[in-house]
């Protein structure tokens, strides 16, 4: 096993009872989130998931994702594609050719399909849509999230479509219809079963949740041999309690030993050090870039000062309490602290907390 920062799964999975309650409540028809800070491995859960539903004939797992996509239209295009390779007895193992196709080409592509009338015609439109003015966006996102549906009654089997990044439906939109539309058609869609991954809640009521949480320092132990990285327990101690057990920083932190030879403590901290002075802080410091003038103190004093309530971040910058709930839970909204109690803020990512305590202390 070569250790890759891309969602991959592993000859162990280290959430097993995460993984069984989420079959279990797949089976049952039942929608699931999964929620978790970024970097806490919901991509690579989402293939388990797959992975098992796979020998499962009666079920067809569908991955969503919003990676490389900017607008909802590149969205809708990307992942209709996945769907249609989920079924290639249906649509061929290169359904991408049918992007390629002229209008009247592709028009009767789609009628030689052996497929219904409806199946033909929601298809039709999903290609369509942008060459023809009269279709509104909400008629595309409804007919694009009820078209796995369709195909269940076709092939007589349980889509489960899961959708990665949940969280950023809300923000892919065109004129006032956004890919959120999804949270307001759930309760009508009877036929698939849908699991999204969160960084934080969705706006969805009576859906099953599963938390995520880190590696224990036997689970990284684990880990690490399965990548034949053998490590002394001071350097696995070490490590762990850099990255908190967050899978990200875990790969991150073995394919730097691996490819370094640092191999106990002090070394380690030095490697971390130095990747935290140059590839990290650049990616840091764009990150920061997406906060305001207000927030940036808030989020500095956090990591400075080891503070995370609005009452003593109030106090020492000397922000009325008010202002510093709003911004954080702005923040919050943002992806760069989440709420762990009531009043309790915390830096979720424990790489960048620790990035934010140097930057801070010059």
């Amino acid at each position: 096993m070569v250790f890759t920062l891309k969602a991959v799964t592993r000859e162990t999975c280290y959430a097993q009872p995460e993984l069984d309650s989420a079959l279990k409540s797949i089976k049952a028809k039942k929608n699931l989130l999964i929620l978790a800070p970024e970097k806490f491995g919901k991509s690579s859960f989402l293939l388990y998931i797959s992975e098992q539903l796979k020998d499962a004939k009666q079920y067809v797992p569908t991955l969503l994702s919003a990676e490389g996509c900017i607008t909802l239209q590149s969205y809708l295009k990307k992942n209709l594609l996945k769907i249609l390779k989920s079924s290639p007895e249906m649509f061929g193992e290169s359904p991408e050719e049918l992007l390629s196709l002229s209008l009247l080409e592709l028009d009767k592509r789609i009628a030689e399909l052996n497929v219904s009338d409806d199946l033909k015609q929601s298809l039709k439109l999903l290609f369509l849509f942008e060459h023809d003015d009269k279709i509104g966006i909400e008629e595309v996102v409804r007919t694009f999230f009820s078209f796995p549906s369709l195909l269940a009654k076709e092939t007589k089997t349980t889509p489960v479509i899961m959708v990665d990044d949940a969280e950023l439906l809300s923000g892919m939109k065109h004129d006032k219809t956004s890919l959120s539309l999804l949270f307001e058609m759930l309760d009508a869609m009877e036929d698939p079963v849908f699991v999204f991954a969160s960084a934080y809640a969705l706006p969805v009521e009576g859906i099953e949740e599963i938390r995520l949480n880190p590696f224990s320092i036997d689970s990284a132990r684990e880990f690490f041999r399965q990548g034949k990285l053998e490590l002394d327990e001071a350097t696995l101690s070490t490590v762990h309690n850099i990255t908190e057990g967050v899978p990200f920083y875990l790969n991150f932190m073995a394919r730097l030993i691996s490819t370094q030879g640092a191999k106990d403590p002090d070394a380690v901290k030095a490697l971390l050090d130095d990747v935290l002075s140059n590839e990290l802080h650049l990616y840091f410091s764009e990150k920061l870039k997406l906060l305001s003038p207000k927030e940036l103190p808030i989020l500095f004093c956090m990591a400075e000062h080891d503070v995370n309530t609005p009452s003593r971040i109030s106090k020492i910058l000397n922000y009325s309490q008010t202002n510093v709930r709003r911004f954080l839970s702005i923040m919050e909204e943002k992806g760069f602290v989440t709420l762990k109690d009531r009043g309790v803020f915390e830096i979720n990512d424990p790489i960048f907390r620790r990035w934010l305590e140097v930057q801070a202390k010059r």
